[in-house]
């Protein structure tokens, strides 16, 4: 028995745009930005993609030298560009960098690139084939078509002194050379799913949950009516009085009296309710079940969402969390640190060997330290069935006090107002 793919379309379409000469990212050539639009718009989906992205590019560099090296003339650092390169692979699945270059072929600047401004040229573009065409307005949102003038367009990375050679004298010398361009992605030197990709309806969902609540709160909560009125003389006065219904809708005019005038005995008008079925079971379902779909795809234990060590999880849930979570990204880290390595290589810059990215430290506070903690701890010193020996052990084993505060603490004459 043969399984068939009958009703699944492709996440993303790849068809080459003649007219611009370059590969579109999805059939609209927008993917990118339309996945960033998407997960700005969802709670969920915005927090999920910043701790995944934290959990990436981790502390920084564990080399200060390295960390702390100013790669262009904006002043930006490795740390940042790391932090920036982190931030995009959260969302986007890879990120982008330029490289510029000097007359020795040693590397001299990197700058961050946006990598949803990012696109490939393909081997029909005459002027610029295959190569990396950098443009900020790719779905047309700031004009009504693509400035082909302000389109960018850089050879991608190649360190070869040779091939750089070659870049230079097709650009008319090292004046008008721009350098290149490294693009990285999970999936090679290719346009990538998003991280979101396989939840990105879910994550659209919970986004819409949030204006589902909006406008039950701008409405009063009111439920749908249909409201029966007499034939309007013409289209300004229906309008006119649609508009003054609007008026008492909201949080601000909730209990208002709509006062309408009117024009004969015979006139009449009637409201009638629409129902819709257990729409509150529908809606904390469908909410609660979109924003665990979109938890459980990028694998961040539950603790590290909401956590507050000593009251929604314990300084050893939220560290055990954090090491689970710095082992899931982990591959990322690796591949990322390889790529600042790659970077670095023959370049005016003296950082050393080490490209190590530092994992995330657990944010945690001594249980002791929170008020459920101190709360327990004067459990143990109250309970009359315990000796002192034995709550000093439980302070110590179970609270991390040293032997002598616990000794201390566990004195029967002891005053407890000292916790």
């Amino acid at each position: 028995m043969k399984a068939t793919v009958t009703d699944i379309e492709k996440r993303i379409t790849l068809k080459p745009n003649k007219t611009l000469g370059i590969m579109s990212y999805d059939i609209d050539n927008g993917y990118p930005q339309r996945v960033q639009d998407i997960i700005n718009s969802s709670g969920t989906g915005t927090l999920c993609t910043k701790i995944f992205g934290k959990f990436v590019y981790g502390q920084g560099f564990v080399s200060d030298a390295l960390a702390n090296t100013i790669v262009n003339r904006k002043r930006l650092t490795a740390d940042k560009l790391l932090y920036k390169s982190g931030k995009a692979v959260s969302k986007f699945n890879g990120f982008a960098i330029h490289v510029n270059y000097n007359a020795n072929f040693e590397k001299t600047s990197f700058s961050y690139i946006p990598f949803q401004d990012v696109r490939f040229t393909t081997a029909d573009n005459e002027k610029h084939s295959e190569m990396v065409a950098v443009y900020d307005d790719w779905q047309k949102v700031k004009m009504p078509k693509i400035k082909e003038e302000d389109v960018l367009y850089f050879n991608y990375y190649n360190p070869n002194p040779a091939v750089i050679q070659k870049e230079v004298e097709e650009a008319g010398g090292w004046q008008n050379y721009k350098g290149q361009i490294m693009y990285w992605s999970v999936d090679g030197v290719e346009y990538p799913l998003s991280p979101s990709d396989s939840v990105l309806e879910d994550v659209q969902t919970d986004s819409h949950s949030k204006i589902f609540k909006f406008r039950n709160i701008t409405t009063n909560f009111m439920a749908s009516h249909f409201l029966k009125v007499q034939t309007f003389e013409d289209e300004e006065q229906k309008q006119e009085f649609i508009n003054s219904l609007v008026g008492f809708q909201g949080s601000d005019d909730a209990s208002k009296i709509m006062v309408v005038e009117q024009e004969s005995e015979d006139e009449l008008f009637s409201l009638e309710k629409v129902d819709i079925q257990d729409i509150g079971d529908l809606y904390s379902y469908t909410e609660s079940s979109a924003r665990d779909s979109i938890i459980r795809a990028y694998l961040i234990p539950p603790v590290l969402l909401l956590a507050v060590a000593g009251k929604l999880g314990s300084s050893s849930e939220i560290s055990d969390a954090t090491a689970f979570y710095n082992g899931v990204t982990s591959d990322y880290r690796h591949e990322v640190s390889n790529v600042f390595k790659e970077l670095f290589n023959n370049s005016v810059f003296n950082v050393g060997n080490d490209f190590e990215i530092e994992e995330v430290e657990a944010e945690t506070v001594d249980v002791k330290e929170t008020p459920e903690g101190k709360a327990k701890i004067l459990e143990v010193l109250s309970n009359a069935n315990y000796s002192e020996t034995k709550k000093s052990n439980i302070l110590q084993k179970l609270y991390g006090f040293d032997k002598e505060t616990a000794d201390i603490l566990a004195l029967d004459d002891n005053d407890l107002n000292v916790i």
